[in-house]
Parts: structure tokens; C-alpha cells; sequence
């Protein structure tokens, strides 16, 4: 089922948020954002636990924004997950159903089939509080999946558990969402399970949509330095000046970093909308590797930790010299990491073809360049 919000506004007090996007039926969107950004309104504003002040929800067709709650077809598991404490499991997962008076016959036989799906048939006859956090996840998302819905809104179901748990619970939603060829929204505040989970990307800040795509797209033309920041998608560098290069289709960027790196003018914005003050040198992490010949145009950093992954060392935690507070993760590929020792200052050699002048700030919601559905 397809989803498609057209020009939403929702108010809470001081707080407005907006958004227009749409969804293709069976993908997955996952909204992303630090939190009271408006993750979570707008996810119960689809859900009509939010009334909108402006705009239209329509899924598969049909507009559901005046439609109440329980008649929008729609599957919701809660951060807290919500399950009925007095209930047994099997009792929990067949709520809905008998609420809307199905036939004990194929209420019991839809409860075993789910159960069956999701592993916890010798749940079925247990109450929640006897259930283990993972347990408990997968309780809650066949209840969500009981009645069929053409939507499937989660709100960040999986923030209470201990990180191997969520791991594991992020692939096995993301291979239940995948096998029953369903649409759903996921929101989360972790980019790792963003990337994860997601075919498409929403990143919320302040209630406004400031970027929107695949992760491939993202990474691309990340719509703001706060946004590649966030994401940790590459380096993100003040500008300190910037003129016209030597040859007429490159511009000499100086950064704080006290590196001038000479970038192609055809990826940069207009620099005339430029203030050299809210402007920053994105270097996408495809385009930096770690250099061990020295060289003026290399950026220098210094190796505050080493990051294990196992038996193996997966990134570097460095701080980019010239520019306060700021920690940049570097993922290391086949580099000697005996060499790569904390306190050692490195050099990082840049892909300037592939650096672009961002504006620090996100742009207005308008300004957002949304992918075109394909």
C-alpha cells in the first residue's frame, strides 16, 4: 500500500512540524532525527493519534486523515510496546481481532499462524511481565500484524534493549517486513539502524524535513553540514575563504583544518548565496584515505581512540586539527593499524573531484530536493 502526505502541518503549542513526502507500497522509510525533532508526532499524526491543522494523508488512494484511528488500516508497535499486562500472550496477539468481533475459530487460528511466524508458540500461554525483551518485541509485532494493516508504523520499538538484542531484532523485522511485502515507517534516532533498516531516509530536525533519499543519495548531496555531521557521512569542515581557483572551473576553499584544497566549481552552490561563515567543505568518506606522504593539501588529525569490532580494529576516533570539539569516526579498511597508534598525528589525503561547498545550516523545508519515485 502506498503512502503519501501532501503539505502536513501539525501544531502542538510553540511546535510546528511539516512534511510532504510520499511512500511506494512494500519499501521501508525510516525517519531519522535527534530527539524532539517531531519524529514521533508525525508518526501518530499518520497514525490519527495527532490532529493535523493543514494537509492530507492518503494511503492506497484513499484519504484517512479525517478517518478515526481504528478504521485507517494501520499496525502501530510503541516504544514501550504497549502489551497488555493482565493478558496472556496469545490473548494479546488476538486483541484486535476480537475487537472487531472476527470468529473465535479464526481468531485462535490466526494467533497460532502468527505465533508460528514469529517463533513464540510456547509464549502463548504466558503473560508479558514472564517474557524477555526480545520476546516481548515480537509479541507486540504480531499483535501490530494481526489485522492485516496496509501500514506498519514503529516507534522506536527496539531503543530499550542491549545492543547485540537490537541488532538481532533489527534484522528479524527487517526480514519479516521484507518477506510479507510490506510498507511501514520506522523511527529512530540511530543512524546505524537507519541505514539498517531503510530503503529511504527522512531526516527531521526542528519539525522540518531536511533531507530525503536512499543512503546512497544521501552520501551523494547531503542537503547541510549539520546533516553529513549528523550522519557521519565524511568530513565536515568550517570554511575560512573562498575564491575563484587558477583554472576557471575550480575554487579555492581555505578551512579551518589550515588546509586550501582546490575543488571543482560545478559541485559547489552558488557562492554568491555564500557567507564564508555558515559555509562548510563536505569530504564524503569515499573520497579521504589516510596518507602516509606529506603534503600541504593533506588534512591533518590526531588518533584519539582506537575502535574495536571484535578481533579487529574498525575505526578511528580523530580530531581534526584547527577546529575545536570536533571528533570525526574514520572506518579503516586494509591500513597497518600497528602504525595507527592514539596520540599519533596522521595526515588525510582528499578526493577533491568529489568535495562540495555546503551550507552549514539545513535549508528551509521548501529548499529540500526530494528523489523523484521511481
Amino acid at each position: 500500500m502506498s503512502l503519501e502526505l501532501q503539505h502536513v502541518r501539525v501544531m502542538r503549542g510553540s511546535f510546528s512540524l511539516e512534511a510532504d513526502f510520499s511512500l511506494q507500497s512494500g519499501k521501508v522509510l525510516v525517519i531519522l532525527g535527534p530527539s524532539g525533532c517531531g519524529k514521533t508526532t508525525l508518526l501518530r499524526a499518520i497514525a490519527g493519534l495527532e490532529r493535523i491543522q493543514r494537509g492530507q494523508i492518503i494511503l492506497d488512494g484513499v484519504r484517512i486523515d479525517r478517518l478515526p484511528t481504528e478504521k485507517r488500516h494501520i499496525g502501530f508497535v510503541f516504544q514501550d510496546l504497549a502489551l497488555f499486562e493482565q493478558m496472556r500472550v496469545k490473548d494479546n496477539i488476538g486483541y484486535s481481532l476480537k475487537v472487531h468481533h472476527e470468529d473465535k475459530q479464526q481468531i485462535q487460528e490466526k494467533t497460532a499462524l502468527l505465533a508460528r511466524r514469529f517463533k513464540i508458540e510456547h509464549l502463548l500461554n504466558r503473560y508479558p511481565s514472564e517474557l524477555s525483551g526480545g520476546e516481548r518485541q515480537r509479541v507486540a509485532f504480531a499483535r501490530s500484524l494481526a489485522s492485516s494493516p496496509s501500514l506498519m508504523l514503529l516507534d522506536e520499538p527496539l531503543s530499550a534493549l542491549d545492543a547485540p538484542l537490537r541488532r538481532e531484532m533489527r534484522r528479524f523485522i527487517r526480514l519479516q517486513l521484507a518477506e510479507g511485502h510490506l510498507t511501514a515507517i520506522h523511527v529512530t534516532h540511530d543512524v546505524e539502524e537507519a541505514v539498517d533498516l531503510a530503503d529511504e531516509i527522512i531526516v527531521m530536525r526542528d519539525g522540518a524535513v531536511v533531507g530525503y533519499g536512499t543512503m546512497e543519495e544521501l552520501e551523494q548531496r547531503p542537503a547541510s553540514g549539520w546533516l553529513a555531521r549528523f550522519m557521519n557521512l565524511g568530513l565536515v569542515l568550517p570554511v575560512t575563504n573562498i575564491v575563484a581557483g587558477r583554472a576557471s572551473d575550480t575554487l579555492e576553499v581555505e578551512t579551518h583544518a589550515g588546509t586550501v584544497l582546490s575543488i571543482p566549481n560545478r559541485a559547489s552552490l552558488d557562492i554568491s548565496r555564500l557567507s564564508k561563515d555558515k559555509t562548510c567543505l563536505y569530504v564524503p568518506l569515499a573520497a579521504t584515505d589516510i596518507s602516509e606522504n606529506h603534503s600541504d593539501r593533506n588534512i591533518r588529525a590526531r588518533i584519539l581512540r582506537k575502535i574495536h569490532s571484535a578481533s579487529h580494529i574498525s575505526k578511528l576516533v580523530l580530531m581534526i586539527a584547527g577546529i575545536e570539539n570536533y571528533y570525526f569516526e574514520f572506518p579503516l579498511g586494509s591500513h597497518r593499524t600497528e602504525i595507527l597508534q592514539e596520540g599519533k598525528e596522521i595526515e588525510i589525503s582528499v578526493d577533491t573531484e568529489r568535495c562540495q561547498l555546503l551550507a552549514e545550516e539545513p535549508p528551509a523545508l521548501d529548499d529540500v530536493v526530494q528523489p523523484v519515485s521511481g
